[in-house]
């Protein structure tokens, strides 16, 4: 389930102040140990869904190293996120995208994505977008945000 990036901002925030460590300027992501010292009610607390509250912990306590990824090519790191009961295809194209920085990352199930490119199907805009497909999809994603 998708929720708006306004509320989905918001709550990654109120997550971080509760969660993070305070810099100076700002607060730092709440780390993996962190979080897997969280009960999940505090997470729903701040704005998460229970499943998603469970999720979160469960994915921090969980013996997969997200950086061991980075040496995998696109369809083995996907494969091995989809496995994890947390992780639909949705997040494991974003991990692609945001985490690994892969220039074929293409989140086709993100709604925003689908509209930006409307009327063309999502798989068809990929093929075009090629070999650049997650800065297109970056680029499609901030088309909507502007007016």
């Amino acid at each position: 389930q998708q929720v708006s990036l306004f509320s989905a901002l918001a709550i990654r925030n109120r997550m971080i102040e509760r969660f993070g460590e305070r810099a100076v300027e700002a607060w730092a992501f709440p780390t993996r140990a962190r979080l897997a010292a969280v009960r999940e009610e505090e997470l729903v607390a701040v704005g998460f869904s229970w499943r998603k509250a469970e999720y979160v912990v469960g994915l921090a306590r969980s013996d997969v190293d997200l950086y061991a990824l980075a040496a995998l090519p696109d369809e083995d790191v996907r494969a091995r996120l989809v496995a994890l009961r947390e992780i639909g295809a949705w997040t494991a194209e974003w991990f692609l995208a945001r985490h690994l920085a892969r220039p074929h990352a293409w989140p086709a199930g993100d709604l925003a994505l689908r509209k930006a490119v409307a009327p063309l199907d999502v798989d068809l805009a990929r093929v075009r977008f090629h070999p650049f497909e997650n800065l297109s999809a970056h680029y499609l994603l901030l088309s909507n945000r502007v007016p």
